[in-house]
């Protein structure tokens, strides 16, 4: 949906939605004014089906993969709604903590509503996660679901929930304060403190291990996809409709594999490259999810298109006076000089600055502040020094209680050593950010056998509609097609914007499409794109 707030980081979140309307309602949603879609040049026509390749006959055959599991018998949870949150309601589900085991111990997950505006037009329930891993639904529905489009508050009832492990559900606790433990101490480059940083970087995990027991081999997107299976099951809806923002793009996919038959429609905003989120492809399986990804180019690409649009605003931009990619480059190379705690603190800010356009001017005035202070005019002009202090991204042990376990990772330590000097040279600013953002799952003490790894194409009654925005830091453009391509009945849909997913790129012809296929199943054509409502520097 268009960006209702200027939101936080949604880790590479996802986003998922649908339901069902007549063709007028589509005609008036696509053509409010300012809202057309028109195609992108050079972007492929409307997606077709590839043809599947003729299976090579097997010499011997090989044995046959298992049928993934499913909700294996579970009853669905009996929801007891009472009134919250002024017009919301909640309820508490009890799911299998262990789908192998669907009658044995259970955990328990906070869910809410906003019903249908409309009873007498409503379509069914519209669940949506808000991405993360490690972002409760219940919060984040209450805070965003009244600005969500009238089109589907009436039709739809909004449903989100905390997901295992995280905020009101049963949750992932660590020792100290119960959600983090030790972060990584020291730098991974340094020789002295590489041994320290990965020491200190399994310590969550085990603190975790030793505070949440068996939880933690049960925290996998596949047994939250298995989860909503039950409480689209509880709600009474034949199928699902979903809408999923970046991380939460990543639980729809696994749904939608599981459960093809159960799918209505989804809306993937701020896609995850599934592949590069699970395993890897060939030649890759070795590198970190986030390098897998490639984070760090779409960062840097973001980070170019500010400099571009702040010299082209003049003084309206506070960073604008002589060249900011200049400037930039000499502030960064004077930082790395010093100790890496000034480096580390503006690498943040920039980071949280690249997540929406609206934050470049606070940005642009952070940076020219620096500047003035540092003086380091002439610092980068042989090249960026090697960056021995990285900012490293610190996460809850709710995060990465999903995220090791649905990923595949490399789990030698020299294996990001390997790829330390390179990653360095080719993204000076963010490519150690990527490497080393995700070291703490090196160690992880858990594995969750019930994970979903793939085919991702399973063929389902609905095409998914996948939204991204042109510059996007967390989740780019490139994640999004690859996304496309690897569920095979997908349709792309360009927001010309930069930052991390429609919440923090306001978008009405991007809300009006989406709306409009979760009320009618109509799609706009592959390609299509649609302009951000708020340009930078106005």
């Amino acid at each position: 949906m268009a960006a209702w707030r200027d939101c936080g980081p949604l880790r590479a979140g996802v986003l998922s939605s649908s339901r069902v309307v007549a063709g007028l309602v589509a005609l008036a949603l696509l053509t409010v004014p300012g809202c057309s879609l028109r195609e992108n040049p050079g972007v492929t026509p409307p997606l077709v089906r590839p043809r599947q390749a003729a299976p090579e006959p097997p010499v011997p055959p090989p044995q046959a993969a298992p049928e993934p599991l499913g909700v294996n018998g579970a009853a669905p949870p009996r929801l007891q709604w009472s009134r919250c949150h002024g017009s919301f309601q909640c309820a508490t589900a009890t799911v299998p903590l262990d789908y192998n085991q669907p009658h044995g111990a259970t955990i328990t997950l906070p869910v809410v509503r906003l019903p249908a505006a409309d009873p007498a037009g409503r379509i069914g329930s519209l669940f949506v996660n808000f991405g993360g891993p490690g972002t409760g639904g219940v919060g984040e529905l209450v805070s965003l679901g009244p600005r969500y489009p009238d089109l589907l508050r009436q039709r739809f009832d909004l449903v989100s929930f905390d997901p295992r492990g995280v905020g009101g559900s049963t949750p992932v606790r660590c020792a100290g304060d119960g959600t983090t433990g030790d972060d990584p101490a020291g730098s991974p480059v340094r020789a002295e403190q590489r041994t320290s940083f990965f020491v200190s970087s399994a310590a969550l995990g085990r603190s975790c291990a030793a505070a949440s027991g068996d939880l933690l081999a049960h925290t996998s997107s596949a047994n939250t996809a298995r989860d909503l299976e039950l409480l689209r099951q509880a709600v009474g809806d034949e199928s699902l409709s979903f809408l999923g923002y970046s991380y939460g793009t990543y639980v729809g996919a696994v749904y939608a594999n599981l459960f093809p038959d159960r799918t209505r429609a989804m809306v993937f905003d701020g896609a995850l490259d599934l592949v590069a989120n699970s395993t890897g492809r060939p030649g890759r399986e070795a590198m970190p999810v986030d390098v897998r990804a490639d984070t760090a180019r779409s960062q840097a690409e973001e980070l170019d298109a500010f400099f571009d649009r702040c010299a082209q605003a003049g003084p309206t931009c506070a960073f604008s006076a002589g060249d900011p990619r200049r400037k930039f480059a000499d502030l960064v190379a004077k930082l790395k000089q010093g100790d890496g705690t000034s480096l580390a603190a503006v690498l943040s800010t920039v980071s949280h600055g690249l997540q929406s356009s609206t934050r470049w001017s606070g940005m642009a005035t952070s940076l020219q502040g620096i500047y003035h202070s540092l003086q380091p005019e002439g610092a980068g002009a042989q090249g960026q020094p090697a960056t021995l202090n990285p900012y490293i991204t610190e996460h809850s042990g709710a995060f990465l209680a999903t995220q090791c376990v649905d990923s595949d990772y490399p789990r030698d330590q020299q294996a990001y050593e390997q790829l330390s000097q390179a990653e360095d040279q080719r993204q000076p600013y963010f490519g150690l950010t990527a490497l080393f953002g995700m070291a703490q799952c090196i160690g992880w003490p858990a594995a969750d056998r019930d994970r979903y790894l793939g085919p991702w194409n399973h063929r389902r009654p609905h095409p998914i509609l996948v939204v991204n925005n042109r510059y996007d830091p967390e989740t780019p453009l490139w994640n999004a097609q690859a996304t496309r391509n690897e569920l095979g009945d997908a349709r792309l849909l360009i927001v010309e914007g930069y930052g991390h997913t429609t919440l923090n790129v306001h978008s009405a012809c991007a809300s009006a499409a989406m709306a409009n296929y979760f009320v009618t199943l109509g799609l706009p054509f592959d390609g299509a794109t649609c302009p951000a409502d708020h340009q930078p520097f106005p």
